[in-house]
């Protein structure tokens, strides 16, 4: 069963020990990242999508633990997600809930509905605490309503590839979700009543201005332009012969306060070419008041898998008054970025693979984690420091002890400023079924006394003929 674990505010779980009926499947991915490079089975990731997932409104961030591939009451990938709550002494594992979709009374899950794919989490209703969002199947998503002992009630809407935002400017939290028949997307604004209800509803047309980018879809939610609304961050793909949608470029769509969303710039790296990616992010890495878009270019499947041109890499456009920075040129990290430790190569595939973002040194500059090859053919998880210049390889820090290729979620889960890193493993079984999670510091973050948490904290059980496979 795949888990994917997330550890932002976007992503939650009504967990109840012991779920009936919930099996961890054989082959399990713990993850940590908003998407994951293209891949036949998806992952169990820690969820960096941005919004600090707070379901008990106490202050302290929860993480979310999901596994698409899990088996759910007999049907395979019906899948779940777990939320493990916050507290003053890091995560706490005895205050856990597990939520699939059986437990919603919205309808009974079907094999392959994978719910928990793309959670994130927001507070919809405006009452103080996050509501975990979720997809199932390939045009429902379940919004869970957060509360004070544990999330409970929820929702169902039509759509797909949900995000979270507040695109006008109004302090409530509005959701864009795709659809599924044409290039056009849908945009409820908040607040939302308990029965899923919007305040009003918009029609966006993503329409590329290229035939060729007839894919497009929405990654990433951020205040590029320091206005106070929200700007939607949205990739094109083009789909080639066999029929997977490929990234070619990313645009930035403006927020408005009518909400009526507005084309706006595409993306350009420092040598003036299309910036795009198979995982997209926001932060604010060097501290100006204003959302950065981090992608991450790990593989290129064109046809074939292939490494892309110019090796894989990880991107920043920094954000400014006109939407992109006027003083600090687009960064790329890879193998030539000085002071990076680990000896890491970006001459193949997956330098920059399941990047994670937050603070974790508490500092107020965003830093960025990710994996890299090495040239000695294993894997290395780098963590790069946020500072006024943008994001660097000075003080980078490599980690050691972690799986060979893990999934990354930051998240500061006991509200002590300097975030900590939850680590999981794209595939994995045994021992490597474990969700580790490593302390924040004033120094970064540090390997030593991790929090580990497996399938057995969670209540989860195998069943008869599978191995206990634990997700991210």
């Amino acid at each position: 069963m795949q888990k994917r674990l997330v550890s932002t505010l976007a992503l939650t779980a009504v967990a109840a020990c012991g779920a009936p009926g919930v099996v961890p499947d054989t082959a399990v991915s713990h993850s940590v990242t908003q998407t994951a490079t293209a891949t036949k089975r998806p992952a169990a990731d820690p969820d960096t999508a941005g919004a600090h997932a707070d379901f008990d409104g106490d202050g302290k961030e929860d993480l979310v633990i999901t596994d698409t591939s899990a088996t759910v009451n007999g049907k395979y990938a019906a899948g779940y997600a777990a939320v493990v709550h916050g507290s003053t002494a890091g995560p706490d594992i005895q205050r856990h809930q597990v939520i699939t979709q059986d437990s919603l009374g919205l309808g009974k899950a079907g094999t392959g509905g994978r719910f928990g794919s793309g959670a994130i989490s927001a507070d919809l209703d405006g009452d103080g605490r996050s509501d975990l969002i979720t997809q199932a199947g390939s045009n429902t998503v379940f919004v869970v309503w957060g509360g004070k002992k544990k999330l409970s009630g929820a929702a169902k809407l039509t759509g797909a590839t949900p995000v979270v935002g507040d695109f006008d400017g109004d302090g409530h939290a509005d959701l864009v979700t795709n659809r599924n028949t044409d290039s056009k997307a849908t945009v409820r604004f908040g607040p939302f009543t308990r029965t899923g209800k919007p305040a009003r509803t918009k029609t966006l047309d993503l329409t590329p201005d290229k035939l060729s980018y007839y894919t497009p879809r929405p990654t990433g939610v951020g205040d590029m332009n320091g206005d106070g609304k929200d700007d939607l961050v949205v990739t094109w793909s083009h789909v080639f012969a066999d029929g997977m949608p490929t990234p070619r470029a990313t645009v930035v769509y403006r927020g408005a306060a009518n909400g009526v969303l507005k084309r706006g710039p595409r993306l350009k790296d420092a040598r003036g070419k299309d910036m795009y990616g198979s995982t997209t992010l926001t932060s604010d890495v060097n501290k100006d008041g204003f959302a950065d878009v981090i992608i991450s270019l790990t593989c290129e499947i064109i046809g074939d898998e292939a490494t892309p041109e110019g090796g894989s890499r990880l991107m920043v456009a920094y954000g400014g008054k006109t939407g992109q920075s006027t003083g600090l040129k687009p960064t790329t990290i890879d193998e030539k970025t000085p002071g990076l430790p680990g000896e890491p190569v970006s001459s193949h595939c997956n330098f920059g693979y399941a990047p994670a973002t937050g603070d974790v040194n508490g500092d107020g500059y965003a830093d960025v984690a990710f994996s890299a090859p090495t040239k000695g053919n294993k894997m290395v998880t780098l963590v790069l420091r946020g500072g006024p210049k943008g994001l660097t390889g000075k003080n980078a820090k490599s980690l050691s002890g972690l799986p060979v290729r893990p999934m990354l979620a930051i998240q500061d889960l006991n509200g002590d400023g300097a975030a900590e890193l939850a680590v999981g493993t794209w595939y994995a079984s045994g021992a490597d079924e474990t969700v580790r999670v490593l302390r924040g510091s004033p120094s970064g973050i540090t390997t030593s006394r991790p929090t580990l948490i497996g399938p057995a904290d969670l209540g989860l059980k195998p069943e008869p003929g599978h191995s206990s496979d634990f997700g991210h």
